[in-house]
């Protein structure tokens, strides 16, 4: 690799760890790729971005996730794979928070189970429901869940 190919590749690796590094960018790049294509105003009003100028500022520094085609903005390859990795830590973070909360989300399936068993004998339904399909649900939910936290 020759010494301009790899000032253009830090560069653009600098661009892409900018833009990324900015909460409002990356929240106008999850709409942009949840809308597909929108246009300024919409990111300027869903985005509560003060003013015109703070959002051009922020647009300039997505410029190689973002492309303007007939007045509205869209993702290019690159934002595509930038957007993907954004909803996967997304994921990521719910799950890790689910599970260093394993014993709160277990205890608080348990407490639903029981309220919908005891709502079912409440309400006398069917005995075959609250015996033996609302208990079996539950033990099927507990098992799921336990089985998502390893």
């Amino acid at each position: 690799m020759g010494e301009n190919e790899n000032q253009e590749f830090e560069s653009l690796e600098q661009k892409v760890f900018k833009a990324l590094d900015n909460q409002k960018r990356r929240d106008i790049l999850r709409y942009i790729g949840e809308k597909k294509a929108t246009t300024f105003t919409e990111i300027l009003n869903v985005g509560k971005i003060a003013d015109s100028p703070t959002l051009s500022y922020h647009l300039r520094n997505l410029a190689p996730f973002i492309k303007q085609e007939a007045g509205k903005y869209c993702l290019t390859p690159l934002g595509k794979d930038a957007y993907n990795l954004l909803l996967r830590t997304a994921t990521y973070d719910k799950l890790a928070f689910l599970r260093k909360n394993k014993s709160s989300v277990t205890l608080g399936n348990i407490v639903i189970w029981i309220a919908a068993i005891a709502a079912a004998a409440a309400l006398r339904a069917d005995a075959m429901l609250s015996s033996i399909i609302l208990p079996v649900l539950a033990a099927v939910s507990l098992y799921i869940t336990n089985k998502l936290f390893e």
